[in-house]
């Protein structure tokens, strides 16, 4: 390659390195003006762009990096201002748009029907998915031989108490009339010594006489002999009367004994009776528990056993619950509202609520309560929203269309709730919840 007239006046000791430097200038390469600085505006053109760039970029990040507000209005700016203010936790303005957010339908009382304390066999089935029911209805029947065989032994229980009961009155009656008949024979003892006594002391006194007379020979000796024996068979029956009457006062005690121990007897038996009654009482109530019914008016939602299993509700390796029934007229719906979002969520606040399956049906409802405790693996709060179905889609219409677990996108406004009873079907609890929705709304 030739060099300039320009390199070839610089040449020193070290020419061949300059001579290789001269050669990579750019203004020999691209063929720029002639003139010594000619070449140099090219790196100050490059400068410029990238600085130019890098400027660009660091106002978007600057405009992206800002604070964000999930919640701040996405609405044009108030008049006068250059944008709109962020908005602030709980201030959204009446009748505007809170959240919206997807959830499932649940009902709001759901029942596993299963036997009470009764493990058999099933050997009928009354119902089918979809069936409504009314609380009360045969749902299914189990095997009950063992149950009626054990009615059968506590009914024999109960008639042998029975008689034991019987018995022991008896004998207390018994003992009761003892006491009275030796309560009468004391007082005819006492009777019988008072007469004795009398005797006695007339004897005595008689024989006291005789005794003198014969003293001083006024009576003869078989007359004074005559005294005497009667006074000693006075003296014989009084102490007969007396121990008659010591008698009947014992026989009285013993009695009372007796009527004591024939009480005791009683109360036993009846103690008995009362145990045999209790046993008879829960074995019919097993007997009759093999009758399975419908503890609620509602509808069947899913079947958990069939004629021929066995359920057990008292063990773990043996299905428990026969079917799974429903009040579909009173449904919710659960929604998880993230915790930044939760402090505009109030009890009592109108939603609006649409299937995912047809979205033009549209469902009102109220935000019902807040659940106690978040859910920290997702950061959300659940919030119940209570459905009010439409009259003409009631529970008595198996055919309703809103059903559990379906999905539903629920729309909550700033806006108080009231009950239509025209149009609504009715929880039959608005008024007490009608004030706890209030209060909640004042304390928010």
């Amino acid at each position: 390659m030739a060099t300039s007239s320009e390199s070839q006046l610089g040449v020193s000791a070290n020419g061949d390195l300059v001579n290789r430097v001269q050669q990579l200038r750019l203004d020999g390469q691209l063929g720029a003006g002639t003139g010594r600085g000619g070449g140099s505006w090219l790196p100050w053109v490059l400068c410029g762009l990238l600085a130019i760039t890098w400027a660009g970029v660091g106002v978007r990040s600057y405009k992206n990096g800002g604070p964000k507000t999930d919640d701040a209005p996405s609405g044009p700016p108030s008049p006068g201002t250059g944008s709109a203010p962020a908005a602030q936790p709980g201030s959204t303005a009446p009748g505007e748009l809170v959240t919206q957010l997807k959830g499932n339908v649940i009902p709001s009382l759901q029942i596993t029907v299963s036997p009470r304390d009764v493990a058999a066999e099933i050997t009928e089935i009354f119902f089918a998915e979809g069936k409504r029911v009314t609380k009360g209805d045969v749902v299914a029947t189990l095997l009950k031989d063992q149950y009626e065989n054990r009615l059968g032994t506590e009914t024999a229980l109960v008639a042998a108490a029975s008689a034991q009961v019987a018995r022991a009155e008896a004998g207390l009656t018994s003992a009761t009339v003892k006491v009275e008949k030796a309560k009468s024979a004391l007082i005819a003892a006492e009777a019988r010594g008072t007469r004795a006594a009398a005797i006695q002391e007339r004897a005595t006194k008689d024989f006291e006489q005789a005794k003198q007379q014969r003293a001083s020979g006024g009576i003869s000796l078989q007359d004074y002999q005559k005294f005497d024996a009667d006074k000693q068979a006075a003296d014989a029956d009084k102490i007969a009367a007396t121990a008659d009457i010591e008698a009947a006062k014992g026989e009285i005690e013993s009695s009372k004994a007796d009527v004591k121990t024939a009480a005791e007897n009683t109360k036993a038996a009846q103690a008995d009776l009362n145990a045999a009654k209790a046993r008879h009482k829960e074995a019919t109530r097993l007997v009759e528990n093999c009758t399975v019914r419908a503890p609620i008016s509602g509808t069947i939602l899913t079947k958990s056993a069939d004629k021929g299993a066995l359920v057990s509700p008292m063990s773990f390796n043996v299905a428990a619950g026969i079917c799974l029934i429903a009040d579909l007229s009173k449904l919710e719906v659960e929604i998880d509202v993230p915790e930044r979002q939760i402090t505009r969520i109030k009890a009592g606040q109108v939603c609006k609520l649409q299937a995912d399956a047809d979205p033009t049906r549209e469902y009102r409802g109220v935000v019902d309560r807040v659940m106690p405790i978040a859910d920290d693996t997702k950061n959300v709060v659940k919030v119940r929203i209570r459905v009010y179905l439409k009259k003409e889609e009631g529970a008595e219409d198996i055919e309703a269309f809103l059903k559990p677990k379906m999905s539903v996108t629920a729309t909550v406004y700033e806006k108080r709730f009231e009950p239509n009873p025209d149009t609504d079907l009715m929880w039959g609890d608005e008024e007490k919840r009608q004030k706890q929705w209030a209060k909640a709304w004042k304390a928010k």
